[in-house]
C-alpha cells in the first residue's frame, strides 16, 4: 500500500501514455540489446553496467520515458526552459535504484550473479561474480561511483536514439549558452521534438496532465528523520539532503550533532495540512473559463503553466478526501528546508499555496487573532510598507469590497490586477468572510505568514552591527517599515539628477567616464529619470547578498516593461545596472565589507585547492566546495554532447567559491535562524508551521508567539562573535593559511531587533 501511494511509475494521462506505448518498444530493445552486449563481453564492465544489468529491459524503457516527460514539462513550465541532461540522468537513475528496490523487496529481482557468471567460467568464477553482484545493492556503492548518473546517462543516450514515433525521434539535444567572456559555457538540455510536441497537442485535452511525480504527499505521518538516510517516507528510499554530498561532509556530518536540525525538519513534516476546498473549487471554475487569473505573461508560461494546473487539480482531486496529508522534507547543503512533493506545498507560489491550509484548526479569538488576519490579508494585497495601523484601516475601509470578492471572486475584479499575491489574497477574503460570518470564535484554518525585510541584508548587517543597514532592514524600532529598495532607489535618483543635468558621471563615483561616454550617460540618466523606482531597484538589491553579477542585473533589468519602452533600452539597462552596483554598498555599508572580505577568504583558500567548511548556529555542518566538473562525452547517433560530471578528486573551481561564497553563508544563518526559531515554538506548544526560507506561517492566534521567539533566536544568533567564529574555524581547517581579520563591526545595539516592530512584518 504504502509503495502504491508513494511511487507511481506509469503516466495517468491517454496522450503520454499513447506515445509511450507507440515509442517504449523500440527503446526497450535497444536497451536488451545493449544488455546483451554486457552479458558477453569480456572487458570491464562500464560504470553503469551493474545497473544495467540488475533491472528488466522493459521497466527501464518506462522509467526512462516516464521521468523525461515529466521533467521536461516541469522545467519548461518553472524556467521556460528544457532541463539539462545532468540532472535528469541522475534522477532517471534515482528511480532506477528505487525500482531495484521494490524488485527486491517482492522477490522478483534479476539475478545479476547469474548474469555474470555466463561472462567468466573460470576457476572461482561463481564467487567473483557474486562478489561483484553484491555490490548493484550496496548503498555506498551507489554514493560513491555516483552509479545513478551514468546509468541515466546511459538511458537517455539510448532514448536520444531509439525513442521514436512514426520513424520520428521523440527527444532531442538542445544547447543554451550562458554567460559571456572566461565565464562563458555551454548548457546541455534535452526536450521533446516539436513533431512530438505537436503529437501530443493534438491528443485530448488530457494532454495538458502530467506524469504523476515520484515523490506524493503522505496521508500518514512522515518517519522521524533520526539519521541522514532515515526519515520521510516509509517505503520510497529517501535521504535527508535533497542533493548528494561529498565523502567529506558526509563524513562531518555522521559525526555532528544534528539533533536540533532532526527537531525542526521533523515538525516541518508533521505538520498536518489539507485541501482548501473553496479555493479549489474557484480555481477550477476560473480555469475552465478561461479567466486571466493566475498571472500569465507569456505563451510559453501560458504553455506551462497548463501540464502544472492540470498537476495540481490532479493532486487537489486525489487529496480532497483526506482529513490530512503531510509534506516529507529535506534538506539542502546550507541547511535549508525543503518540502519534497512538488508544486502543491507550502513552499509553492501564491496558487499553490492557497490550495492548502492547516488541518488542524484554532479559534481565532477575541482580539490578536483577528488583528494578525487583518495584517495578513493587507499583506498579501501589496501593503507590507505601510505601518500595522494602515493595513488594519486598510482592510476596515475596504471591508465590504473584501466580502463582495469573497462572495463573487471570479468576476473581473480589481483586486487580481492589484493583489501581490492573488489566491493567496482570494483565501485570505474567505476566511475574512467567515470571521465576519461566525465571529472571533471560528475556527481557523488558515497560515498567517510573517516575512523578512530583504532578509540577507538583515543577517549580513547583523553580522556587522551595521546601524545603517540595520535602520534600512528593520533591525531597529521605527514607526512606520523602512524600506531599503527605496532607500536604493532614492540614491539612485539623486546619481541620475546629477549626470542628467551636467552630462557626466558625478565627481564621487568612482567610475571617470570619457566625454562620449558622459554624453551617453547622461543621454540614458534623463530617460531613467521619469521611470526609476524602487521596482526597479528592488531584484538587484534582494540578490546582490547572494553574489549577484553585473550581468545578471543587467539581463534582469532588460526583462522589466519600464525599461522596454524607452529609446535607448540596453544602453539605459547597462548604465542603470552599474549605478546599481555602486550605490546598493553604500546602503549597507558594512554587508559590502562582509562581502568583500567573504570573497577574500574563500579566494584565499581556494587558491590552496581547499574547499570550506563551518557549523551552523543549529549545529548544521555546511561544506562550500565547488570543483570544476569533469567532462564526459555522451555519444548519440548523429553527435557528441558534452556533460558535466562532479566528483570529490577535481580542483577547486576558484572562481565559484568566491562567487558564491556570500550566498552560502547567509542562506545557512537563515536556515539556521528558522530552525532554532522552529524548536523553541515547538517547545512552547505550536505544532503548525508554513516556513518558507524568510518567510515564517503560524495560526493567526499564535502570531504573537511567533513574533517574540523569532527575535529572541536572531538576537541570540548575533549576540555572538559570528564572523569571527568563522574565521576561527577556517584557520583551525587550514592552519597553514595565513587569512585576513574580518571586518571591524559597527555600533548597531542587536538586543533592539527585540522592540522592532517590523523586523518579521
Amino acid at each position: 500500500w504504502a509503495q502504491n501511494t508513494e511511487y507511481l511509475e506509469a503516466a495517468d494521462t491517454k496522450p503520454y501514455r499513447n506515445l509511450i506505448g507507440i515509442s517504449w518498444r523500440s527503446l526497450a530493445d535497444a536497451i536488451r540489446a545493449e544488455q546483451d552486449i554486457l552479458k558477453t563481453s569480456k572487458t570491464k564492465l562500464p560504470a553503469y553496467g551493474l545497473p544495467l544489468l540488475s533491472i528488466g529491459h522493459e521497466q527501464l524503457a518506462l522509467i526512462t520515458l516516464g521521468t523525461l516527460f515529466n521533467m521536461i514539462a516541469r522545467s519548461e513550465f518553472e524556467t521556460c526552459l528544457p532541463p539539462g541532461i545532468t540532472p535528469v540522468a541522475y534522477e532517471i537513475g534515482q528511480r532506477c535504484r528505487i525500482q531495484r528496490l521494490a524488485d527486491l523487496a517482492n522477490d522478483r529481482e534479476v539475478n545479476v550473479a547469474e548474469i555474470l557468471l555466463c561472462r567468466n567460467r573460470t576457476r572461482n568464477a561463481a564467487k567473483r561474480a557474486a562478489d561483484l553482484a553484491a555490490v548493484v545493492d550496496d548503498e555506498d556503492d551507489w554514493a560513491n561511483n555516483f552509479r545513478a548518473y551514468h546509468l541515466g546517462e546511459k538511458l537517455i543516450s539510448l532514448a536520444l536514439q531509439c525513442a521514436v514515433f512514426d520513424g520520428k525521434p521523440i527527444f532531442e539535444a538542445k544547447e543554451d549558452r550562458e554567460g559571456s567572456g572566461k565565464g562563458f559555457k555551454t548548457m546541455h538540455r534535452i526536450g521533446m521534438t516539436e513533431a512530438a510536441e505537436t503529437w501530443i497537442g493534438e491528443q485530448t485535452p488530457e494532454a495538458l496532465d502530467l506524469f504523476n511525480p515520484i515523490y506524493l504527499p503522505m496521508i500518514v505521518e512522515p518517519r522521524p528523520w533520526t539519521s541522514l538516510s532515515e526519515g520521510g517516507y516509509l517505503v520510497t528510499p529517501m535521504k535527508l539532503f535533497k542533493r548528494q554530498t561529498g565523502k567529506r561532509a558526509q563524513q562531518r556530518l555522521q559525526k555532528a550533532d544534528l539533533s536540533a536540525v532532526y527537531a525542526a525538519v521533523n515538525a516541518l513534516q508533521n505538520t498536518p495540512y489539507r485541501i482548501n476546498e473553496a479555493v479549489y473549487r474557484f480555481q477550477q471554475d476560473a480555469w475552465a473559463a478561461g479567466l486571466p487569473f493566475f498571472g500569465l505573461t507569456s505563451e510559453d508560461q501560458r504553455k506551462g503553466l497548463e501540464k502544472m494546473m492540470a498537476f495540481r487539480f490532479g493532486q487537489a482531486a486525489r487529496l480532497c478526501g483526506e482529513e490530512r496529508f503531510y509534506f516529507p522534507c529535506q534538506v539542502d547543503h546550507r541547511g535549508r528546508v525543503y518540502p519534497v512533493p512538488p508544486l502543491m506545498n507550502p513552499q509553492s507560489d501564491h496558487i499553490g499555496r492557497a490550495l492548502i491550509e492547516f488541518a488542524d484548526g484554532k479559534p481565532l479569538g477575541n482580539n490578536r487573532g483577528v488583528y494578525w488576519l487583518a495584517i495578513h490579508l493587507a499583506n498579501c494585497y501589496w501593503k507590507k510598507k505601510v505601518s500595522f495601523k494602515k493595513r488594519r484601516a486598510w482592510v476596515q475601509a475596504n471591508e465590504q469590497e473584501i466580502l463582495d470578492f469573497a462572495t463573487n471572486p471570479l468576476r473581473m475584479h480589481r483586486f487580481w490586477t492589484e493583489a501581490d499575491q492573488p489566491w493567496l489574497f482570494l483565501a485570505a477574503c474567505l476566511e475574512w468572510k467567515r470571521y465576519k460570518e461566525e465571529g472571533p470564535g471560528m475556527i481557523s484554518h488558515l497560515p498567517i505568514s510573517m516575512d523578512g525585510s530583504c532578509n540577507g541584508y538583515q543577517h549580513l548587517s547583523a553580522m556587522g552591527l551595521d546601524p545603517i543597514g540595520g535602520r534600512a532592514t528593520n533591525l531597529m524600532p521605527c514607526d512606520d517599515p523602512e524600506d531599503i529598495y527605496q532607500w536604493v532607489s532614492d540614491l539612485v535618483c539623486r546619481r541620475l539628477e546629477a549626470d542628467a543635468s551636467v552630462g557626466q558621471h558625478h565627481p564621487g563615483a568612482s567610475r571617470h567616464p570619457s566625454s562620449a561616454e558622459a554624453a551617453e550617460e547622461g543621454s540614458a540618466a534623463r530617460q531613467l529619470l521619469a521611470i526609476m523606482d524602487r521596482e526597479l531597484a528592488k531584484n538587484a538589491t534582494m540578490t546582490t547578498p547572494y553574489g549577484v553579477t553585473l550581468r545578471t542585473i543587467f539581463k534582469a533589468l532588460c526583462e522589466k516593461d519600464a525599461i522596454k519602452a524607452l529609446k535607448d533600452s540596453e544602453k539605459c539597462a547597462m548604465y542603470l545596472a552599474k549605478l546599481l552596483v555602486e550605490c546598493i554598498p553604500q546602503v549597507a555599508v558594512e554587508a559590502g565589507r562582509i562581502m568583500e572580505w567573504l570573497r577574500e577568504v574563500a579566494g584565499i583558500i581556494a587558491k590552496h585547492n581547499r574547499g570550506m567548511m563551518w557549523v551552523t548556529p543549529a549545529g548544521f555542518v555546511v561544506l562550500h566546495e565547488n570543483r570544476k566538473p569533469k567532462e564526459v562525452r555522451l555519444a548519440t547517433a548523429d553527435r557528441m554532447i558534452l556533460v558535466y560530471h562532479h566528483d570529490d578528486k577535481q580542483k577547486i573551481d576558484v572562481r565559484k567559491q568566491v562567487d558564491g561564497i556570500v550566498a552560502h553563508l547567509v542562506h545557512s544563518m537563515d536556515a539556521a535562524h528558522m530552525m532554532r526559531t522552529i524548536n523553541r515554538l515547538h517547545a512552547e506548544g505550536i505544532r503548525h508551521f508554513a516556513m518558507v526560507h524568510d518567510s515564517y506561517g503560524v495560526h493567526a492566534c499564535d502570531i504573537d508567539l511567533l513574533h517574540r521567539v523569532l527575535r529572541e533566536e536572531f538576537v541570540r544568533i548575533y549576540s555572538e562573535p559570528v564572523l569571527q567564529n568563522f574565521l576561527d574555524q577556517q584557520r583551525k581547517a587550514h592552519p597553514g593559511i595565513s587569512l585576513p581579520d574580518p571586518p571591524q563591526t559597527g555600533d548597531l545595539d542587536i538586543q533592539q531587533v527585540l522592540s522592532s516592530p517590523y523586523f518579521f512584518a
